[in-house]
């Protein structure tokens, strides 16, 4: 983390001075995040911070780039994030998921009594690469999480539509008009998003074929 610092710090003087370099030093900030393990909305946070908010696209771009790269490089397993976009991977989901039958049924009670899947699919038809669907998914995740900003678990379940598990009672119409309402707001904001409340199978076991749903 100290390197991400000292290379953060350098990009703020190099856009305080007005430098030519500022884009190669965007990519140093990039690539220390990556190797310090730092996920991706970080590095558009700090770069961000650099400009005061109004960041050049080619220097994120460059920090970005220089991120993927460096992540990319590395051998990881499935785990509990994705590490390109700091989301829930799809076998925590289904972790989660299985703590909440557990607690359910010692309570005597139906997992969907207490817990629903909020669903986003953002509108987009465009074609996008590995990367740009990635920046998409921080995008949305940031979004996400702003509006269900307690213990939810937030995943991404296919390319791009978003899972949100949460309370019964944190899945109304309100909640799920301002997901609408900020996910246009952002930079990629396309149409209105679809966005629905899926309910819970009877059981457990009936998990993996509404994930495998899901994720189509």
């Amino acid at each position: 983390m100290d390197d991400t610092q000292h290379a953060a710090t350098s990009l703020v003087e190099a856009v305080r001075d007005g430098r030519t370099d500022v884009d190669a030093v965007a990519h140093v900030v990039g690539a220390s995040a990556a190797a310090d393990g730092s996920p991706l909305h970080e590095v558009i946070d700090l770069v961000e911070r650099a400009f005061d908010g109004a960041p050049r696209h080619a220097s994120v771009r460059a920090a970005c780039l220089a991120w993927a790269e460096r992540a990319l490089g590395r051998v990881h397993d499935a785990g509990c994030e994705d590490p390109l976009t700091s989301l829930s991977t799809v076998p925590h989901l289904h972790s989660r998921l299985g703590d909440v039958y557990r607690a359910a049924a010692v309570e005597e009670q139906r997992a969907g009594d207490g817990h629903v899947l909020v669903v986003v699919e953002p509108s987009d038809d465009r074609r996008r690469s590995p990367l740009e669907a990635s920046l998409r998914a921080v995008e949305v995740g940031q979004v996400l999480r702003s509006v269900f900003p307690g213990d939810e678990t937030v995943a991404r379940v296919g390319s791009s539509r978003f899972v949100v598990l949460t309370a019964r009672e944190r899945a109304h119409a309100t909640t799920l008009a301002l997901v609408g309402v900020l996910l246009g707001r952002t930079p990629d904001g396309g149409s209105a998003p679809r966005l629905w409340v899926e309910e819970l199978p009877p059981t457990a076991g009936d998990l993996p074929g509404l994930l495998q749903a899901l994720a189509r």
